[in-house]
């Protein structure tokens, strides 16, 4: 791999359609079972789900964030919408790991500052996120999978 690399990490847009599509979707079938207006649970729990995919879009047109490879450190964006960015340096991962989710994988490191991770959604592709996760498992040294 050539070195630095840099990776969008940006929600993508399937899970912005998901959001909307899910929430107005359940507004759409709320509205057409009781013949009016959705209220109460029905009209927030549509609601819910529509406000965070546009807190998402928002989140990925008004903040370019990238993870970079570098030669001795990994650049990753972290914190509340992953916004802020840390560097962790390759020496400093203690620990590697994947948990599986229904529609992700997450790739966790461990350092002594605190536990980071990578989640594949977040990332363009799947071949970018096993090209990043095959990179952290070769110069850390340490993998437990």
């Amino acid at each position: 791999m050539n070195l630095p690399s840099q990776y969008s990490y940006n929600p993508r847009l399937s899970l912005v359609f998901l959001l909307f599509g899910g929430g107005f979707g359940w507004l759409l079938v709320g509205a057409l079972v009781c013949g009016c207006i959705p209220h109460g649970f029905v009209l927030w729990f549509g609601l819910a789900p529509t406000i965070l995919g546009f807190l998402v879009i928002v989140r990925r047109l008004a903040f370019k964030c990238f993870l970079v490879l570098e030669e001795d450190a990994l650049i990753l964006p972290t914190g509340f919408g992953r916004v802020r960015t840390t560097r962790i340096p390759y020496a400093s991962i203690e620990r590697v790991w994947e948990t599986s989710l229904p529609f992700s994988t997450v790739l966790s490191l461990a350092t002594k500052e605190g536990k980071f991770e990578i989640i594949s959604m977040m990332l363009p592709d799947t071949r970018s996120y096993s090209d990043v996760v095959e990179f952290l498992n070769s110069r850390s040294g340490r993998t437990n999978s």
